[in-house]
């Protein structure tokens, strides 16, 4: 029951995040995709092991090998820390992957912001059990970049100001700031809310996905040259 129970918590989500179905089986990957590790304690781990099941963690060679980089990186950095991944693409080497605006080609990984309880604390894994939606909100509503809305399912509610997590703005900046220094890596989407207070200012590489995309204070997207 828990894991069907996950897997339709999977499946229900909408927008730029929202896994679909398995796809079409096929006998191997495409070539040059291969499967992220799925081992749930791994220092690169899916965020949601849902992620394997639905053949949604795969990657080009290239940007596996910056993931694995970016960890070693990391835990150097914060001993004990770890790279969680949510949606990849899938093994037929095909985009877009539905319901993404991208993905699918290899070439795109989201990964989890990390996260603090309200002590401080930092927490294992993000607060959502697929990894999704435990969004940051702006701190004024001036620094809302759609304050008009947002396309369709994309257009997603703020947490309660009351909730258990903070984002821990320290070790999600310094995943950031590895990544757009790697020349593997060729753009990365957050909000500009927090570009800007993340410190991310001067790294061009950082960008705004766009007010047709779904919301990115709750996850980093990367995309692999």
């Amino acid at each position: 029951m828990k894991r069907l129970a996950v897997t339709l918590a999977l499946l229900a989500l909408a927008g730029c995040h929202a896994p679909g179905a398995r796809p079409p089986a096929a006998d191997r990957p495409a070539k040059g995709l291969v499967a992220l590790p799925c081992a749930g304690s791994g220092a690169l781990a899916p965020a949601n092991t849902g992620y394997c099941r639905l053949q949604r963690n795969y990657v080009a060679a290239k940007g596996l090998a910056v993931l694995q980089d970016a960890t070693t990186a990391m835990q150097a950095k914060f001993p004990g820390a770890r790279v969680l991944y949510l949606e990849a693409s899938w093994p037929l080497g095909k985009r877009p992957m539905p319901p993404h605006l991208s993905h699918g080609d290899g070439r795109e990984v989201d990964l989890a912001f990390y996260y603090v309880d309200r002590a401080g604390k930092p927490l294992a894994k993000p607060p959502r059990s697929w990894g999704y939606e435990a969004f940051e909100p702006p701190r004024r509503e001036a620094e809302r970049a759609c304050a008009g809305g947002r396309r369709g399912k994309n257009d997603r509610p703020d947490p309660p100001r009351d909730r258990a997590w903070r984002l821990d703005e320290a070790r999600t900046a310094a995943l950031v700031k590895v990544l757009a220094a790697d020349p593997r890596v060729r753009r990365i989407f957050i909000e500009p809310h927090l570009k800007t207070r993340l410190g991310l200012t001067t790294y061009g590489k950082v960008r705004f996905a766009g007010c047709q995309a779904a919301r990115h204070d709750d996850h980093i997207h990367v995309d692999f040259f």
